[in-house]
């Protein structure tokens, strides 16, 4: 498990972090620069599942980036109870990166004026992670950690070396979603999530039904108080 830094050698991927990621299903990633899927920026912290489902498939994304973005990615390998995952290839690729390597095994041509860094598949994959939240594993693969030089427009390229098919996971940016709506999207991020490995939502039902049982059980605590209440006035507008 190697990183992919502003240096040429390789290091140690770091602790894998996956919290305060937002989940993004459904996107339509085109195979070449020039219609790549477009996100508002690569800070903020985005979780893309994505799956190959033809042979031969690129597929690209696109952000606008300022000069000293940080740009980082790591590929994870998601461990599906029925199989059919698949650790693809990845590169950054913008203008005037800090470095660039392996281009030549990109599956498209390089603009002039653009670099890339291209991270291969690994030779093993390692001990899986678990995420917290979802409890779903994932096999942590390369990672790219590098900032642009210049503003422009800026790459995510992934592509199968051997033409496999199959689904996989790659994270984007370092900045925590903090608004109250991610928040608030937890309990739908972790169905989604569960719904896309093919793994049991059965947890949830169970907790909804707890949660209907106790809004039930205070509903009818606060109508026999108020009828308590209730039965206390009349008793004494009588007394008098």
């Amino acid at each position: 498990m190697t990183e992919v830094g502003t240096e040429s050698g390789p290091r140690p991927v770091p602790g894998v972090d996956l919290a305060g990621s937002v989940p993004v299903f459904g996107s339509r990633p085109g195979s070449q620069l020039v219609d790549g899927e477009s996100f508002a920026d690569f800070s903020r912290k985005r979780l893309i599942f994505g799956a190959f489902t033809r042979l031969g498939e690129t597929h690209v994304y696109r952000v606008d980036c300022k000069a000293g973005d940080r740009l980082r990615a790591q590929m994870f390998v998601p461990v599906l109870p029925r199989g059919g995952s698949v650790m693809p290839s990845f590169a950054v690729v913008a203008r005037s990166l800090p470095y660039s390597a392996d281009t030549e095994k990109l599956p498209l041509e390089l603009p002039h004026g653009y670099s890339a860094i291209v991270a291969p598949p690994p030779s093993e994959l390692l001990q899986p992670v678990k995420d917290v939240l979802t409890r779903v594993h994932y096999f942590p693969g390369p990672l790219i950690d590098s900032r642009t030089l210049v503003g422009g427009r800026c790459y995510l390229v992934v592509w199968t070396p051997h033409n496999r098919m199959g689904k996989y996971v790659i994270s984007i940016g370092h900045r925590w979603h903090l608004r109250w709506s991610y928040w608030a999207q937890l309990p739908l991020y972790w169905w989604r999530i569960r719904g896309w490995f093919g793994l049991s939502r059965t947890a949830a039902l169970y907790v909804l039904a707890g949660v209907l049982l106790v809004v039930l059980a205070v509903a009818a605590l606060l109508r026999r108080g108020g009828a308590r209440r209730r039965s206390d006035r009349d008793e004494t507008s009588e007394a008098f």
